[in-house]
C-alpha cells in the first residue's frame, strides 16, 4: 500500500508510514516513542514541582546542555546542570511547573507550553514558557531549551 499525505502542502506527514504509528526505530537502535517523550516531559514537570533534582538529573544525560532562558550561556554537562537546578529551587519558596498545553514531540525532539509559578521574596509570580527538548538514542534529554525573557514574568498578587 502507498502512504497518502495528510494535510497541506509542506507539512511532510504520510499516512500509514512508522511515523504516524509511533514507531521511532532507526538503524542507530530504539529511539523513544511519541508517548515515551511525553512521559519524561511529565516527569520533568513533576520532578521540578516536587524540587526533586535527582529526579530531574536522571532525565539527562551525563553531558547535556541546559540554556534556561535560552539567551542566556548554556549549563553544560551534570554538574552545571545540578547547579543549575538546586540553584533555581534554592532561590524560590516554591516553585510549580504547569504544563499548560499539548506536548509536540517529533522524532528526538519535544516543545512543550508551560508554566512556572513560583513563590519568592514574600510575592507570587508566574512566567509562561516553551520548553524545547532534544532526547539521545538512549531516552535520556541531552539538550534543553527554554523560550521566555523577563518581560514574560507576571505579578500574581
Amino acid at each position: 500500500m502507498m502512504a497518502q499525505r495528510v494535510g497541506g502542502p509542506g507539512l511532510g506527514r504520510l499516512r500509514g508510514g512508522p511515523a504516524h504509528a509511533g514507531d521511532r526505530r532507526t538503524d542507530r537502535g530504539t529511539m523513544l516513542t511519541t508517548d515515551e517523550i511525553k512521559k519524561v516531559v511529565e516527569t520533568y514537570a513533576a520532578a521540578h514541582t516536587a524540587g526533586d533534582i535527582d529526579g530531574l538529573m536522571a532525565l539527562f544525560s551525563p553531558d547535556a546542555t541546559v540554556a534556561d532562558p535560552v539567551d542566556q550561556p548554556e549549563m553544560r554537562g551534570a554538574e552545571a546542570v545540578r547547579d543549575f537546578f538546586a540553584t533555581t529551587h534554592a532561590n524560590v519558596d516554591s516553585l510549580e511547573l504547569q504544563i499548560t498545553g499539548p506536548i509536540r514531540a517529533v522524532g528526538r525532539w519535544a516543545a512543550v507550553p508551560l508554566r512556572a509559578v513560583t513563590t519568592a521574596s514574600g510575592g507570587r509570580f508566574a512566567v509562561d514558557i516553551i520548553d524545547v527538548f532534544t532526547f539521545g538514542d538512549d531516552g535520556k534529554i541531552t539538550d534543553m531549551r527554554a523560550y521566555w525573557t523577563g518581560s514574560d514574568v507576571a505579578s500574581l498578587d
